[in-house]
């Protein structure tokens, strides 16, 4: 029997821990306080931004948006960043992520890719101004810190769609097979965005690499924590493939069957079926906004499915949320 992860719940029941934790911070005079920016042009970024601004409130935690276009000049959102980064009352900066078709819809010919690290590069971090601010985990210095496995250390944050993988993966170990372990097992990402399947990998591979004792009281992605001996008790591994290498993967009749738990975020419809899977697999989809996973092919073969939606989506909310708690720790 195949077990249909329930994101919403999961969801709930962290935000009232977080409230918790609010009210501990406005007990010290700490008020968080979240500023975005978005982009009036993505339709799909308006409704993120309101979906998180609510859910912000929510908990307690302040949220202010301001809408720019993509033909806005880049120094005019660089300088309203740096007024955020000065700003003490903002304790973290999102800037929401427009999809790179949207963009280029909008400005033809142009570099999507250059255009954004223009404005994430402006997000205050601790290497550039001493204090963080980057609630989504996406600027250059943290990604940096992600993959050199330094991001504890050195106070950073995973990405919030990273962070809520690693917590449903939490969730499973603890609620369904306590002996599960992804440090243990053949992991596939397939999509190699900075806002998952990056990250994603080098965390997870930094982890079977050394093996791990970490923080028990930083973030909860990092809590399933084993010795270098118990990592290697298996045959571990971890690979980030895109629509490319995944289709070589099939191609090459490997198919997907080699790997117990396979973390999908490409947005393409039923890329993944039960033809492709072993038994018992575990599926992450991180679909957008369609799902990647065909839920009828997969049932009663893989015992663990997220949905689309209802799954990785109302966890990465919240994510956001315990990331924005996260980056006011060291101020305490």
């Amino acid at each position: 029997m195949t077990m249909i992860f329930n994101g919403e719940q999961l969801a709930k029941q962290k935000a009232l821990k977080l409230k918790t934790k609010v009210v501990s911070y406005r007990e010290k005079g700490i008020q968080p306080k979240i500023a975005a920016i978005f982009f009036n042009e993505d339709s799909a970024s308006a409704l993120y931004t309101s979906l998180k601004k609510e859910t912000a409130e929510n908990l307690g935690i302040a949220y202010q948006a301001k809408a720019f276009s993509f033909t806005t000049p880049v120094i005019e959102i660089q300088e309203y960043l740096e007024s955020l980064n000065n700003d003490a009352s903002i304790t973290g900066i999102i800037i929401q992520k427009p999809w790179t078709k949207k963009w280029l819809e909008v400005v033809p010919n142009g570099d999507f890719a250059k255009w954004w690290l223009s404005l994430v590069s402006h997000i205050a971090t601790k290497k550039s101004h001493g204090i963080n601010k980057d609630v989504d985990g996406l600027s250059p210095d943290t990604l940096a810190s992600i993959k050199r496995g330094t991001w504890m250390q050195e106070q950073m944050i995973l990405p919030a769609t990273a962070r809520a993988v690693l917590s449903i993966l939490k969730d499973y170990r603890a609620n369904v097979d306590k002996e599960f372990s992804y440090l243990t097992e053949k992991v596939l990402i397939i999509g190699q965005s900075d806002l998952l399947g990056r990250p994603l990998y080098w965390h997870m591979q930094n982890l079977m690499q050394k093996g791990a004792t970490v923080p028990q009281n930083f973030g909860e992605a990092c809590q399933i924590a084993v010795t270098e001996a118990q990592a290697n008790s298996k045959k571990c591994e971890v690979k980030l493939v895109g629509k490319q290498g995944l289709e070589e993967l099939i191609e090459q009749k490997k198919s997907l069957s080699d790997f117990r738990v396979i973390i999908s975020a490409t947005g393409q419809k039923n890329l993944i079926n039960g033809n492709l899977i072993a038994p018992h697999s575990i599926l992450i989809d991180v679909g957008e906004p369609q799902g990647d996973i065909d839920l009828s092919s997969c049932l009663n073969k893989a015992d663990f499915i997220t949905p689309v939606p209802n799954g990785v989506g109302p966890m990465t909310v919240i994510s956001l949320m315990a990331n924005a708690l996260d980056l006011l720790k060291p101020v305490l």
